[in-house]
């Protein structure tokens, strides 16, 4: 999984733009825009609806890859669910709940904050042997920009390893994402580091088209939740070797997962 806000994991991006060409599009600037949805209702009485808007600008020479991610975010619920590094952050505690609504509110209302999320910042290393596969080592840092009072992310920064990898250039590839996530805590919260990672299957569909089916599962970062698992799916174009697109949904299967979400990702080349 991506160690941000996002709801799909890192590979299935990742892939879905690189996979057509077979690795990078090549050196220079990419600009993306996308929209992320989800909504669960986490194994309690409401439903919780995230959106997440991000605006990033990589940079790629040769193997290495930098980008910076700044999202907009707009979350609906009762403010036990607080977006955080890798997925949704369930907190069982109504009174623990962000969005200072546990003196006044009640578990069943809801209310709708927005704005700024947490900026990221990612440099990855990528290996691309003759065969075909691709490899990539990456760090990332997720600042915390997102306004913890609005529970709109939990005000800490994050830090995340990670290891994506497609073996094999044919039709069909397997892909693996591995990476390990250290959270920073708040004075009222400690989160626990984890581990996460995706396991799934790499589709080519022909010139300039890709899909993708995985399982993805994220250690709970919140001390009594569930882990995360979901399952996901995803198509990829590149319609010219500047300009790719991607789309992508989600179905959860525990309560620390959306019941459901999609994504779609537009990325320019310049």
């Amino acid at each position: 999984m991506n160690p941000s806000n996002r709801i799909l994991p890192a590979a299935a991006l990742a892939l879905a733009l690189a996979a057509p060409a077979t690795g990078r599009a090549g050196d220079g600037f990419e600009l993306g825009v996308g929209y992320d949805y989800s909504s669960g209702d986490y194994g309690q009485d409401v439903t919780t609806e995230i959106e997440y808007l991000p605006v990033s600008l990589a940079w790629t020479t040769g193997p290495w890859r930098a980008e910076v991610t700044v999202p907009y975010i707009r979350v609906t619920g009762n403010g036990t669910v607080v977006p955080g590094a890798g997925g949704p952050m369930v907190f069982d505690n109504f009174n623990s709940g962000f969005f200072g609504m546990g003196g006044g509110g009640s578990a069943t209302s809801t209310e709708t904050r927005s704005g700024l999320g947490d900026v990221t910042a990612r440099l990855g290393y990528a290996f691309l042997p003759a065969d075909g596969s691709f490899y990539e080592l990456s760090g990332k840092v997720k600042f915390g920009t997102a306004d913890e009072d609005q529970g709109l992310g939990t005000g800490e920064n994050d830090y995340a390893l990670q290891f994506d990898g497609v073996f094999g250039g044919g039709p069909v590839s397997p892909y693996v994402t591995l990476g390990y996530l250290v959270t920073g805590d708040s004075a009222d919260f400690s989160y626990r580091d984890v581990p996460y990672g995706s396991l799934g299957l790499m589709f080519r569909l022909g010139e300039g088209a890709s899909a993708g089916l995985g399982y993805d599962y994220r250690r709970a970062t919140v001390q009594g939740s569930d882990d995360q698992q979901q399952a996901s799916a995803y198509l990829g174009w590149r319609f010219t070797p500047d300009l790719s697109a991607t789309l992508s949904a989600l179905a959860g299967f525990t309560d620390s997962s959306p019941d459901y979400g999609a994504s779609l990702r537009l990325t320019a080349g310049f």
